[in-house]
């Protein structure tokens, strides 16, 4: 999924490369996440993938019927520059806290995730990711964001469609900032 974006920044928040780095390393983090195997990445953070990292069938009626639960567990190798699991669960939140590589001098990110559907004739999944602490060992950013997806459980390539979101950070490297993202994953 990829992203369209808008910047506000209140007064004399922070110097703009510091800004532009958060931004494409947040959004570099978020694009092959949603979207599995994005065609393109923000300049500067076209190295990070997870299109190597091993799939998982779920059964998403299933998950979104609350029958089941599906953890996803990943694992640093090429083309997958995530480590660690993720058991994602329908109108509960659950956490993410994942090591990464290959965004710039970022290592770890962790969320708290909210899914929920909206059942229509082609249904709606919506994620709500909380408390982003994107982190390294000297840069940490803070951000929040949502997304939505029309989804054909029943088929093949699930996500039909990319309804795009909003992504909002907060804090960059202890600066209070307000910058909000209007995102859509292609």
């Amino acid at each position: 999924m990829k992203f369209l974006l808008v910047l506000l920044i209140p007064g004399l928040a922070i110097a703009s490369p510091e800004v532009e780095d958060a931004k494409r390393s947040v959004l570099a983090l978020i694009q092959p996440l949603m979207a599995g195997s994005s065609k393109t990445r923000p300049k500067g953070t076209e190295d990070f993938r997870v299109d190597g990292c091993e799939k998982k069938k779920i059964n998403w009626m299933d998950v979104l019927m609350m029958r089941e639960t599906a953890k996803l567990d990943f694992k640093f190798k090429e083309g997958c520059d995530i480590q660690g699991s993720i058991t994602p669960k329908v109108l509960q939140p659950f956490p993410a806290n994942l090591d990464i590589r290959n965004i710039r001098s970022y290592s770890k990110v962790a969320t708290q995730n909210t899914v929920t559907a909206n059942l229509e004739t082609r249904p709606i999944l919506n994620l709500e990711m909380r408390e982003g602490l994107l982190s390294g060992k000297k840069d940490i950013v803070k951000f929040e964001a949502d997304y939505r997806v029309r989804i054909s459980p029943m088929e093949k390539k699930t996500v039909t469609e990319n309804l795009g979101g909003e992504l909002r950070i907060s804090e960059i490297n202890g600066k209070k900032v307000s910058i909000t993202e209007k995102i859509l994953v292609k």
